[in-house]
């Protein structure tokens, strides 16, 4: 990893993976309009273990399988459960809502890993924590968009997404970190890529995809948060960090809601003042927690 100031190259990246996973959000909304949460989200696991296998196949000899408790929990921590919690709360909240949402993940990461992992935490970053969680229960609580009004529990399913995403990041930073990222995660789809086959099948998802009548513009969607959104954002990621700092590269944090938000909008989703209050604040938070 290099600490060299970022490149011109470097922006535009981390601007494309802002939109990338911006998008995300996007195309889970519509994705759930055609089928259902469960058979979403096994449609994007199954495509994105279908592109993962042969990177598997490329670093075996590099994936050290007796470490597979870990491996279990980036399985399903960094993939198989916030897909699906996602999947089922965007069927009552904004895809603007949800990607702002997804910005608290740097929060419950430093909170789980003061708490479980040893982690240093500096006083003056507990505002920043606090400020944060209240940005958030001021879009829960108070949204001023209707589709959110009253769907305060399918929003906190957001929330409980990025508590897995924390837990999976201090996970692999305690005790992955001397792995390659990409035999980190392709081995985490080996896991559990037999699972998902047997999941699109018993949810019926398969057969939706050609009975129902949007059910290949469906897929269409799926293939951008499988293959896109999931393995491509990951590997821009991955490549970002290696070329310029942990600090840049997570810095995506805070353009990804901005990118969030204008998507939503331009699909149509109202923008209220307190979706504006409540990103701020928690961006805030964010900054000061990470300062």
């Amino acid at each position: 990893m290099s600490n060299r100031p970022p490149a011109t190259l470097d922006w535009f990246v981390l601007l494309l993976l802002s939109v990338i996973w911006g998008a995300s959000f996007l195309f889970i909304k519509r994705s759930v309009a055609i089928f259902d949460p469960v058979q979403m989200a096994m449609w994007r696991m199954v495509m994105a273990t279908a592109v993962y296998l042969p990177v598997a196949a490329l670093f075996w000899s590099k994936i050290d399988w007796t470490r597979w408790k870990p491996l279990v929990v980036v399985a399903f921590c960094g993939s198989a459960i916030p897909n699906f919690l996602f999947a089922v709360a965007q069927r009552h909240v904004t895809s603007s809502l949800a990607g702002v949402l997804n910005s608290l993940t740097p929060l419950f990461t430093l909170i789980l890993g003061v708490a479980f992992f040893q982690m240093k935490f500096a006083k003056n970053k507990l505002f920043g924590v606090g400020l944060g969680l209240a940005g958030a229960a001021l879009l829960i609580l108070f949204n001023a968009s209707s589709s959110v009004s009253g769907n305060a529990f399918f929003a906190a399913l957001c929330v409980m997404a990025t508590v897995c995403y924390a837990i999976n990041a201090n996970t692999v930073n305690t005790h992955l970190r001397d792995q390659h990222p990409a035999a980190i995660a392709s081995a985490a789809f080996v896991i559990t890529g037999g699972l998902f086959v047997l999941g699109l099948w018993w949810s019926g998802g398969w057969a939706a995809a050609w009975q129902h009548p949007e059910g290949l513009k469906g897929l269409g969607y799926i293939a951008y948060l499988g293959v896109l959104g999931t393995v491509g954002g990951s590997i821009l990621y991955f490549w970002l960090l290696q070329r310029t700092s942990a600090i840049f590269a997570t810095s995506v944090t805070y353009l990804l809601p901005v990118a969030a938000l204008l998507l939503g909008r331009f699909d149509g989703e109202t923008l209220g003042y307190m979706d504006i209050v409540g990103t701020c604040v928690i961006l805030a938070g964010v900054y000061l927690a990470r300062k």
